[in-house]
């Protein structure tokens, strides 16, 4: 060989694409039919024995070229990635059958072995074997960038496959296809697992295939829907957690903390697990970084807040009465006659400049406080007014009047110190009225606007619910809900907390199911309102991150026209344009409805059991390859998973969520380390 050739040879072994096959990727066969969509590959027992065994679902390289003393070399710069999907036959199939058959027998006839019956050249035959390959797509070397690697999804011609030789990844190489990304930022890159292609793992472990390492990008998770599918005790809550670690490091490191707001039905993120003795409430020290609503928070514990509200603070009506109008809702009185305008009534502020509506509002909210007093919560009221008349006003307010000292006014308005009062000033009020139906009255008369309200309008709603039992007994169960000493409301809280950037965790482990969902749709409602606002606007959006458990519970397909204003299908729908991200897990992909799985740009999924599930999964990407793999492995954390940027599902194991991820995003956050909790 010349020296020509061999500088030639050597240069064309170390181009970026040929380096990658020469990267101690095992030979393993060549291509011996392709088309557009398939490859079948020619092999055998010895390769793959030797290469370390050869799954089902594992990626093949093939590349068309020749191999010499210096390594293999491309004709063409480019190399197509295949996945394996079945074993295929041979064309002379029937042939091998026949002698593996006469073989079979003349072993078991003579009790020799299989080797001791066949020549070696009958042995070399019965080892080939091939595999039928899916075509993935193509690696090619850029024209626009010497060095760089691009994807394309499909093959753009098909050439003589019998120059197609078929490479085995080696570790590092596997590792590569499996975190391929065509963006050039590696700061925000995670490792959140090793490839892993079959539940057994023996040959994967001998071969140190086990050990190649796939890393996604965080910003793929910011923004954006990712769902988490699998059956319960399969590393969904791992797999959360390791997200929502991993945006935390992310938004700390580039100095723009990420707000992330989790709903923890189950306890399990708000608290320590006492099985890995980790957390995400050990992201942060203090309330400035992290935010644990719960219902009964611990005094010596800053960052522990009260999920419980003030029934009497006039901030927190809307969701106090939205808790008050579901419990009543899921009573045995619901369907009374009566009740019925009481739930339809709204407890949520009009517009400032609509004065005929905030005087409905106001006699209404009087009616609530008073219905609260006497379901047996009473205490001060701040803020609470009610407009009547100049003369009334002067007359609850005179010296002799039993109201005196206790209303106060200024014009037409009347104001209230305490809910015993609310209570009594609409008895007052209501005796007025009635009073007032005599034509021979002569005294201060209400106008004809409370009139019509106390005879007609949802005032009167509110005063018949309190003639019956069924309001009371529901803020009654209520009661354990209700803190004097709680400020604002919890929405609100929320909103600030996203909008500063806290991890925000509202425990929904303790109380009333009821009253948990209650809580949470508020939550949701008061962040979808001030995001739209903002949206409208033209405010600069501050993105968060809201994670969901249970979803099938939440974005439940078909769901009734009475639930399309749910703040769960508001959130689905609205989330992308206000720039919040969403993770939401499930183990029943069927539930959730199309439009939002349609929208999902990250999908991990673990094992599922049922095909219902499966095939609903099967509508999208690829998953329908790994459809009977997901029925059938149920290891803890073995995931098939398909991110934004990725160009292709990649089967990985999880990494276990532990101490180091934990300190790794404190150290981002200015932190020191946190020692393991006994």
């Amino acid at each position: 060989m010349s020296i020509a050739e061999t500088v030639t040879n050597r240069a064309g072994a170390r181009t970026t694409l040929a380096s990658k096959i020469n990267d101690e990727c095992a030979h393993i066969g060549g291509v011996y039919r392709l088309d557009y969509h398939s490859a079948l590959v020619l092999t055998d027992d010895f390769r793959k024995s030797e290469a370390g065994g050869v799954p089902q679902g594992g990626f093949l390289l093939a590349a068309a070229g020749v191999k010499t003393g210096d390594g293999f070399i491309l004709d063409d710069q480019e190399i197509i990635l295949l996945r394996v999907r079945e074993t295929a036959p041979l064309p002379n199939e029937s042939e091998l059958v026949q002698t593996r058959l006469a073989v079979v027998r003349d072993a078991s006839v003579t009790g020799q072995g299989f080797d001791e019956v066949a020549d070696v050249l009958t042995r070399g035959e019965l080892q080939q074997s091939a595999f039928d390959c899916e075509v993935l797509g193509t690696f090619y070397e850029s024209t626009q960038v010497p060095g760089q690697i691009e994807y394309g999804a499909d093959i753009d011609n098909v050439v003589s496959s019998a120059r197609y030789q078929v490479f085995l990844p080696s570790t590092d190489v596997l590792s590569w296809l499996a975190s391929y990304s065509e963006s050039d930022d590696t700061s925000d890159r995670l490792q959140l697992g090793v490839v892993r292609f079959a539940s057994t793992r023996r040959r994967a472990r001998e071969a140190h295939a086990d050990q190649a390492p796939v890393h996604v990008h965080v910003s793929d998770f910011v923004e954006r829907k990712t769902a988490v599918f699998g059956m319960t005790r399969t590393g969904k809550s791992n797999t959360i957690k390791t997200l929502v670690t991993a945006v935390f490091q992310y938004g700390q490191t580039r100095n723009q903390p990420i707000g992330q707001l989790i709903f923890d039905p189950q306890g399990e993120y708000a608290n320590v697990n006492d099985q890995d003795k980790t957390g995400l409430r050990l992201l942060g020290d203090t309330a400035d970084d992290v935010r644990v609503y719960k219902v009964t928070p611990s005094t010596s514990d800053q960052r522990e807040q009260p999920l419980r509200l003030n029934f009497l603070d006039p901030d927190c009506l809307p969701t106090v009465w939205e808790m008050i109008q579901t419990e009543v809702l899921n009573s045995a009185s619901a369907g009374t006659q009566y009740m019925a305008g009481f739930r339809s009534i709204s407890m949520d502020p009009p517009r400032e400049d609509d004065f005929q509506a905030k005087n409905h509002f106001e006699r209404n909210r009087l009616a609530v406080f008073a219905l609260i007093h006497r379901s047996g919560i009473t205490g001060t009221l701040t803020g609470l007014s009610v407009t009547l008349s100049n003369d009334l006003v002067s007359e609850l307010t005179a010296s002799g009047s039993p109201f005196a000292g206790r209303v106060t006014g200024r014009g037409k308005t009347a104001f209230v110190d305490k809910s015993e009062t609310a209570s009594e000033l609409l008895d007052w009020i209501a005796q007025r009225r009635e009073t007032q139906r005599n034509s021979s009255f002569s005294g201060n008369k209400l106008s004809d606007s409370w009139v019509r309200d106390l005879d007609s309008g949802e005032l009167r709603d509110l005063i018949s619910a309190m003639q019956g039992g069924a309001a009371r007994a529901a803020i009654k169960r209520l009661k354990s809900f209700h803190d004097a000493h709680s400020h604002g409301d919890i929405g609100e809280k929320v909103w600030n907390d996203m909008q500063e950037g806290r991890l925000v965790i509202i425990d929904l482990s303790q109380g009333n199911d009821v009253v948990t969902r209650a809580l949470s749709d508020r939550i949701v409602t008061v962040l979808l309102d001030h995001a739209r606002d903002n949206f409208a606007s033209n405010q600069t959006a501050v993105p968060f991150q809201i994670v969901v458990e249970e979803a099938h519970n939440l974005f439940e397909r078909n769901s009734k026209a009475d639930a399309l204003m749910s703040p769960w299908v508001r959130l689905s729908k609205e989330a992308a344009k206000y720039k919040i991200g969403m993770i939401y897990a499930t183990q029943e992909v069927s539930s959730v409805d199309q439009r939002i799985l349609s929208n999902t740009s990250n999908w991990l999924v673990a094992h599922l059991n049922s095909d219902n599930e499966t095939r609903e999964l099967s509508h999208y990407y690829d998953f329908k390859v790994w459809a009977d793999s997901l029925r059938k492995c149920e290891d803890i954390g073995f995931v098939r998973m398909k991110t934004y940027s990725g160009k292709f599902i990649v089967p990985i194991q999880v990494a276990l969520f532990d101490h180091a991820m934990i300190n790794a995003a404190r150290s981002a956050a200015g932190l020191p380390p946190v020692a393991e909790v006994d």
